[in-house]
């Protein structure tokens, strides 16, 4: 009869074998260090079963000896303790936007080893996949540790990106036309697997890493410019979407009417050309009297974001005006988002990270306004603490590193 040929008697099915070294692995992942014991008293497996697991890790390069522990076991002897192979292999993280490329290069402990910038000469496919082997070069070349294999390549870009396939189907203002093979290019040009997802995916993927309390059903909403994205835990967070489900909801809020300028890919009007400087300003130009007294009036240019928001902090009526304008319309999306998804935590980013307490103060205000009776509960409102570009490059290594741990070869 064909299949798989039966266990001998004394072994376990191979099904289980690999299961054990999954979670043995997965315990490690987690740590910088550990023993025997310790490693089995959390997964429940005998002492036995685990070191036959850190064995066959072991064997393969993937585990290394990682010294002595401080306490002593029976009979006086310190345990030997074990922990992730550094030198085993390296993830690479990259963020575009726009023109701006960034770039990390992490080791599976997820310790930066490089990171490196720079500005592509123009905004297409290729020009990003040439910015990204670029930044690739220089980050293995100038990396103080020596890098391990190259085992999986993220890229977080804006637009509506197939995480599957690792194809661009929409992108900023449509500066891509059609579908583009991004995933495919990069793979290519590169040499190692690669995921390619929206930014919204990694930042979210960051700040549950970052904060335990961000897990199932929390959301961020981010901005940029006329664009917003948002995207939502279900299920709990796993790469690729297997049992998971990051998904990205764009176009929020859905109910407007459309701009031209609007960056969605669904219709309808962007949450972040409502917010956007640009919208600032022209609120600003329509309040003339109020500008006279405005230490915005003094800075000599026309304010940028942060000066508005540094404005408000302090006071100044016509910032405060245009921060209570702004939060209305974030009120608003979030309205969409809490009838949409019932999140418990939505997190902002982007543009609005830093915009301070009073316009966290007045959303939450607003939220709680338009939102009552019909939602019984009103979610953690917070500004992201992580900056953009780290939380990007932070959670694609993230993506990576599952992506590298849920291959199938690594446990046979």
């Amino acid at each position: 009869m064909a299949g798989s040929p039966l266990p001998q008697a004394g072994e376990k099915p191979r099904d289980i074998k690999l299961n054990n070294r999954r979670i043995v692995l997965g315990l490690l992942a987690r740590k910088d260090r550990a023993t025997l014991g310790e490693l089995a008293a959390e997964s429940a497996l005998s002492r036995n079963t685990v070191k036959k697991c850190v064995d066959f890790f072991l064997q393969k390069g993937l585990v290394a000896d990682a010294g002595k522990g401080s306490s002593t076991s029976e009979g006086g002897k310190k345990p030997d303790m074990f922990a992730l192979d550094r030198r085993w292999g390296s993830i690479a993280s990259f963020y575009c936007c726009g023109t701006e490329l960034s770039g990390g290069l992490y080791d599976l402990t997820r310790d930066c080893l490089c990171e490196a910038r720079e500005n592509l000469p123009a905004y297409t496919p290729e020009a990003v996949v040439a910015g990204c082997r670029r930044l690739l070069d220089r980050m293995l070349a100038e990396s103080p540790e020596r890098p391990g294999p190259l085992r999986w390549v993220t890229c977080s870009i804006h637009g509506i990106v197939d995480i599957h396939t690792g194809t661009v189907l929409s992108n900023r203002q449509d500066a891509w036309n059609g579908r583009v093979p991004l995933g495919d290019m990069l793979r290519e040009a590169l040499g190692a697997p690669v995921s390619c997802c929206n930014p919204v995916r990694t930042m979210l993927l960051c700040e549950a890493d970052a904060d335990p309390a961000v897990a199932d059903n929390s959301a961020i909403v981010y901005t940029n410019g006329p664009g917003a994205m948002a995207a939502i835990i279900r299920r709990g967070i796993v790469v690729q979407g297997k049992r998971c489900v990051l998904g990205e909801i764009a176009g929020i809020p859905l109910g407007f009417s459309a701009h031209p300028a609007s960056d969605t890919a669904l219709g309808g009007d962007s949450l972040g050309y409502l917010v956007c400087r640009k919208k600032l300003l022209e609120e600003i130009a329509s309040q003339p009297v109020l500008y006279q007294t405005s230490g915005l009036s003094e800075l000599g240019r026309q304010p940028t974001l942060h000066d508005i928001f540094s404005a408000a902090s302090l006071g100044d009526k016509l910032a405060r005006a245009v921060v209570r304008y702004a939060a209305r319309w974030f009120a608003v999306s979030l309205r969409q988002l809490l009838f949409l998804a019932d999140p418990d935590i939505i997190i902002i980013q982007g543009d609005y990270a830093s915009a301070g307490q009073y316009f966290l103060d007045t959303l939450r205000q607003y939220v709680q306004s338009y939102v009552a009776p019909a939602v019984d509960v009103i979610p953690d409102i917070r500004l992201s603490r992580l900056g953009e570009t780290a939380s990007c490059l932070l959670g694609g290594a993230l993506i990576g590193r599952g992506a590298v741990f849920e291959d199938d070869s690594l446990y046979e």
